[in-house]
């Protein structure tokens, strides 16, 4: 294959007897001792500063993989966090609703009590305000039959009785014994 590829060239830098090697041997020599130079200098110079660099990007990859590492690590305890809170808000809103329930019973239950309370009051009034009433119609009834029995008792007795003592007296009679009736 190389042989096919130094017969592809031109015939510029082959020596005439058709080798690759020069014909001046010396040419050879101090190309070698050149290579060999700049090889050295290469290995004593040039390799420390190429594996540095290669030390320093193995490093910096390095440093880069743990900074991911320790990144991945802060999103994984921050999401256990935010999935913590947000089952402790879950847990906060049963529990607010919970109490709201709670205090609806409360005062669904006082609302009934006062409710029952001012039945009872109402009912209390009612009947202290029918008594009243009905103690009132009776001193009016009282006084209203004493007025037609003193005229009935003037009418019928005005002519015998002539004394206003005993009249008085059948007048508060009748009285007494209307109001023993009701």
């Amino acid at each position: 294959m190389l042989a096919l590829l130094i017969a592809a060239e031109d015939s510029h830098g082959v020596e005439p007897n058709g080798y690759f090697i020069p014909h001046d041997i010396n040419e050879l020599w101090w190309g070698s001792v050149s290579f060999g130079i700049i090889f050295i200098l290469f290995m004593m110079k040039g390799l420390p500063v190429i594996k540095k660099a290669m030390q320093a990007k193995t490093a910096r990859v390095e440093a880069e993989l743990a900074d991911a590492e320790q990144a991945k690590a802060d999103a994984e305890a921050e999401l256990t966090s935010l999935t913590s809170s947000l089952g402790d808000a879950g847990a906060e809103a049963e529990a607010i609703i919970s109490d709201a329930r709670e205090q609806a019973v409360r005062l669904e239950a006082d609302l009934v009590a006062r409710a029952e309370a001012d039945v009872v009051e109402a009912k209390e009034r009612a009947r202290i305000e029918v008594a009243a009433q009905r103690d009132q119609a009776l001193t009016d009834l009282r006084a209203a039959v004493a007025a037609q029995a003193q005229t009935a008792a003037d009418a019928v007795v005005r002519g015998n009785l002539d004394d206003a003592a005993v009249q008085s007296s059948l007048i508060d009679d009748y009285i007494s014994s209307v109001g023993a009736a009701g």
